[in-house]
This record gives C-alpha cells, sequence and structure tokens, in this order.
C-alpha cells in the first residue's frame, strides 16, 4: 500500500527521515528538493496510492493509510523521524503518537477547523480567472491531469517561487486518492483534531513545525496558533508560502538539521 523511494546518506550512521507529501493526492516529487538533506538523513519518501506510480486498487481510510504507514516506519531500524506537509503532518502525527519514531516535522498543516475555514476564505480572496477556469475543468473532468492541472493554478496560495506551477503541474498526483480522503481532516471527517493536538501536546519528544511567512493560503498566525496547541517548537520561514520546502529548501533543511541532530 506504502510506496517508499529511498536515498542512502552521506554521512555514516544517520537517521532516517520520511517525508510525506500533502494534497492528499501529491506525490513525494513535489518534496524533493529536500533531497539536500541526505547530506545528514537517510531519506524515505512516502508515496500513497495512486500517487507517483503506487498502484491505487481501492478506497482506503484515514486509519488503514495511517497505520500502513506506521509499519513501514516500524520496520526501519536505528533513529527515525517522520516530516509531513500539509495533509501529510496529520499522517505524521499519528506515527508519533503510535510510537513509532523519534520525532516529527510538520509543514504548513492546518490542525484546527479555524485554519481550514480561512483556507476556503482565502481561496475566494485570492481567485483568478485560470484558478476558476481550471476548477471547472477539474469539476467535469475528475481525472490526474484535471487536477494537476486546477493545484498548480493556485499561484501566490501556493508558492513564491513562480517556477511552482510546473512542480504541481508535472507532479504524478492521484485523483482517486484525493476524493476519498480530502474529507477526513474536515469538520465532519474520521479525524479527531482537537484530540490529537491535545494528544500532541502531552508527547514528550521532538516536535518541529514550519510555516512560510507568506502563506496565502494557511495563514501564518493561524499555523502558529495550531502548532502552540500541538506543543510544537515553531519557525516561520520569510520568502515562502504554502510549499516552504519549494520556495526556501535550504532554509528548512537547516532548521530541521538544527532541531533533529542536536
Amino acid at each position: 500500500m506504502i510506496k517508499l523511494t529511498n536515498i542512502s546518506s552521506k554521512s555514516k550512521n544517520a537517521p532516517t527521515l520520511f517525508l510525506i507529501a500533502g494534497g492528499p493526492g501529491l506525490s513525494s516529487i513535489t518534496l524533493r528538493s529536500m533531497d539536500v538533506l541526505a547530506r545528514s538523513f537517510n531519506l524515505a519518501y512516502v508515496d500513497m496510492p495512486g500517487t507517483n506510480g503506487n498502484p491505487y486498487t481501492k478506497d482506503h481510510s484515514h486509519q488503514e493509510l495511517s497505520e500502513a504507514l506506521q509499519l513501514a516506519v516500524k520496520q526501519v531500524a536505528g533513529k527515525k523521524f517522520v516530516l509531513g506537509h500539509s495533509y501529510g503532518g496529520f499522517l505524521a502525527a499519528d506515527c508519533l503518537l503510535a510510537g513509532v519514531c523519534d520525532g516529527i516535522v510538520c509543514v504548513a498543516t492546518p490542525f484546527s477547523d479555524e485554519s481550514l475555514n480561512d483556507a476556503s476564505k482565502n481561496y475566494e480572496t485570492h481567485m483568478t480567472d485560470a484558478l476558476v477556469a481550471a476548477g471547472n475543468e477539474w469539476g467535469k473532468k475528475k481525472d490526474d491531469r484535471a487536477l494537476a492541472r486546477w493545484l498548480s493554478e493556485y499561484g501566490k496560495l501556493y508558492f513564491c517561487n513562480p517556477d511552482g506551477k510546473n512542480l504541481i503541474l508535472n507532479d504524478k498526483v492521484s485523483a482517486k486518492y484525493f476524493i476519498a480522503n480530502r474529507g477526513d481532516i474536515g469538520p465532519t471527517g474520521s479525524v479527531d483534531k482537537v484530540a490529537l493536538l491535545r494528544n500532541l501536546s502531552a508527547y514528550k519528544c521532538v516536535r518541529l513545525f514550519i510555516a512560510g511567512a507568506e502563506d496565502k493560503l494557511l495563514p501564518e498566525k493561524l499555523l502558529k496558533e495550531d502548532s502552540n496547541r500541538g506543543g510544537f517548537d515553531f519557525a516561520s520561514v520569510k520568502d515562502a508560502s504554502h510549499f516552504v520546502t519549494f520556495d526556501q529548501p535550504e532554509i528548512v533543511a537547516r532548521l530541521i538539521e538544527d532541531k533533529l541532530l542536536r
């Protein structure tokens, strides 16, 4: 169910860092700017069903996907950490609470209904003609190509770096995964976000939250509030939007190294 793309570290006895993309429906390709961290970690890029060539055989619940990921993490020996971008942060948090990793990094993860509601408002505020057209196409076709085209038009909602459009446009996304699991973290979804943050705050371990200071989808102020509720150490990155890892990969890499390796 879980596909891993492994990159061995240049450093001896390096810990392993698992990296989970957001969406849901985006692939690990959207996080490959973090290859720079191979200087310090063994990297294990995670692809969920339907993404990046990983077959999609049927719908899976959030719990099923989370448990499959936890098993994959548990099977790797040595010290290990899990990074999750946006939606992927929920899966990272599950790994920590299951006791299968030594710490987590959550990047622009909306851990509250307040954050999700604000994201919807910001989408409307920053909507362009191209985004509307791509959204209409997605509404009609509901296929991988239409999903990639729609998300690639998010523009400043997602990126400061204009090359981000091509990153999403060329990503190996999964429309089926997006449709089946997008509602998991919503107000009526299967994930209890209040309980999740409460449990995270009581868990004694390494927790780092990274947000983009220019995130137009999920403003830094709300993300910081979510971070505080979960007991994370919070870091803001200048000149970065929602895809902080793509906009400022070296700065993000150093933040992760400073926190996880000390």
